[in-house]
């Protein structure tokens, strides 16, 4: 049984008990019956239990099991279950297309005497889906196809054909039923060349399947985009007009004027656009003319997250107009330079030192800023575009002297701070002086680079960190020696949350932990995270459980650690 204390009050209170007049089961109301199952769902517990009750209590869970049935992590019998319930939701017309075709190309006859045999289903499941990405639901399909095509394995070359036409026609389905689905991802299964042909469908009246998507995605980045992508992009910016957050990765050095086309079609056709991400985008005129296309969404974007992008400062400026906007980050852009004015710009500053100048982003509350240019001063210059005590959240690999003190300058109300790249030997001075301003820190996380080896007297001193510190995350490097000195000396920092995430866990790291959490500095301590090998041996995780038992933390689990 589940350890949810939610979950045991609800199997307990309608589980089979021995009385004398018939179990009552109360009946909730619908808005009720729907928080219960949403917080099931964010728990991550399952809800199939509840199928069994009665009819009421089936009829509110079913939705939530079937808003999102393409797990990829299902085992290839339940993808095909899965399939088969759509399939049973087809018209006549479309059944019996489909049953022309499967026995044309050899699949086993039990599939199609069970297709038309069975009733119509007893809900409308094609309506209930919220999320819908086209690889998963390919991959699906192909899990079908292995298991009843009699003959598969001298058909290979009829693949694409039969996954194909089976697509599509669960594409026309979902199209037609679907007006609860929010979001939708343009991706297609790694075997196969390019995604079935879905134009002809988008044209039909009835496409309330995309007409409320908000979150719409687009992943590209191992593979070129073909014909039927790009037709399916071009057709987007036509049905859906509330986009909210739109993502797209592209592969490297494409440059595909049809698919950059109709990326900024979908970007200028949305209402209240606001969060965007963009990825693998190295030709400096495609990246240009998107962010220009952002311009359109100026009042309403939140949020821009850019990696691989061909960036220029002429795009920072198109950026900053995003009044808005209070997260940006920016990794893997090493083209950005601090010279790169374009010529033929008229309407905006003539140099670049003006250009900079008038580069702010006033309203950012979340900066992250990871392998730009060689050019150590571009981050620095990034940070002082920052509105004046505006800025929370930090995360930076460049540390010198320039980016410290432009932190110092523009944001010392910083209350989330995240290093990376961290060298001991040449930031340890710099980080002294900047702790010494920062006094609202309240979340710190360290990395080192694994490679880096360090002494004990090269370590940061806890007795440097900044007082209102309740979150230390340690990531990578730390041997015992250095991780004891750090926590014996954080005696002012009242931690609350400890996660030391290293390659692998040694017992006498364990100790030096377990010691600094029972002594006064670490009796703060609430919740501990250790990293680094799934397994622990017996005697960490004998430390562990007397710190759960004697000292009331709370041990995060490994594989949640990247959550915290």
């Amino acid at each position: 049984m589940s350890d949810n204390p939610l979950m045991k009050f609800m199997i307990n209170l309608f589980a089979p008990i021995q009385i004398k007049k018939p179990l009552v089961v109360p009946t909730l109301p619908a808005e009720c019956m729907y928080q219960i199952f949403q917080n099931l769902v964010d728990q991550g517990e399952a809800l199939h239990p509840f199928l069994l009750i009665n009819r009421y209590w089936c009829r509110n869970v079913i939705p939530f099991l079937w808003a999102r049935p393409f797990d990829d992590n299902l085992t290839p019998e339940n993808m095909c279950k899965i399939i088969l319930v759509y399939l049973s939701s087809l018209n006549d017309t479309e059944k019996s297309e489909l049953g022309d075709f499967l026995i044309q190309n050899s699949f086993d006859t039990e599939l199609v005497t069970e297709l038309f045999q069975q009733g119509k289903p007893l809900f409308n499941y094609p309506m209930m889906l919220q999320e819908l990405s086209i690889k998963n639901l390919e991959l699906f399909v192909h899990s079908l196809i292995f298991r009843y095509n009699m003959e598969f394995s001298c058909q290979m070359n009829q693949m694409d054909d039969q996954l194909n036409f089976m697509t599509s026609i669960l594409w026309k389905l979902f199209l037609r039923n679907s007006v609860n689905l929010r979001y939708f991802k343009v991706d297609n299964y790694p075997d196969h060349d390019d995604i079935p042909e879905l134009y002809s469908h988008l044209k039909i009246p009835q496409t309330f399947g995309l007409s409320n998507i908000s979150k719409f995605e687009i992943d590209y980045s191992t593979q070129p985009m073909l014909k039927n992508s790009i037709n399916l992009l071009k057709m987007i910016p036509k049905l859906c007009k509330r986009i909210q957050i739109l993502g797209i990765k592209l592969p490297r050095f494409e440059n595909n004027s049809d698919a950059i086309e109709a990326i900024v079609s979908i970007i200028m056709a949305q209402d209240r656009l606001k969060e965007f991400s963009l990825e693998g985008v190295e030709n400096e005129k495609d990246s240009q003319d998107i962010f220009q296309a952002l311009q359109s969404q100026v009042r309403s974007l939140t949020s821009v997250e850019i990696d691989r992008v061909e960036i220029t400062t002429l795009s920072l400026y198109d950026l900053a107009k995003c009044t808005n906007l209070e997260n940006l980050k920016i990794s893997n852009c090493g083209s950005l330079r601090i010279q790169d004015i374009t010529n033929n710009v008229t309407t905006t500053p003539s140099t670049i030192d003006e250009m900079w100048n008038k580069i702010k982003f006033e309203n950012l509350k979340k900066l992250h800023l990871e392998k730009l240019s060689k050019n150590t001063i571009i981050s620095s210059l990034l940070i002082r575009t920052v509105g004046k005590s505006s800025l929370r959240e930090l995360t930076m690999d460049v540390i010198t002297q320039d980016t410290i003190n432009s932190i110092i300058a523009i944001c010392p109300e910083i209350t989330n701070l995240t290093l990376l790249n961290y060298q001991p030997s040449l930031h340890d001075h710099l980080l002294s002086s900047l702790f010494q301003t920062l006094q609202n820190v309240t979340h710190l996380t360290i990395q080192i680079p694994i490679s880096i080896s360090v002494s004990e007297s090269s370590i940061i001193s806890g007795k440097s960190l900044p007082p209102s510190l309740t979150y230390l995350k340690l990531q990578c490097g730390y041997q015992k020696i250095q991780l004891d000195g750090l926590l014996s000396d954080c005696c002012n920092a009242k931690l609350k949350v400890l996660i030391v995430d290293v390659v692998k866990i040694l017992y006498m790291d364990m100790k030096g932990i377990t010691s600094f959490i029972k002594g006064r500095a670490g009796s703060s301590v609430k919740y501990l995270g250790i990293g680094g090998d799934v397994k622990y041996n017996c005697k960490v995780i004998k430390e562990l459980e007397e710190l759960k038992e004697k000292c009331g933390v709370c041990v995060i689990p490994w594989y949640e650690i990247g959550k915290w």
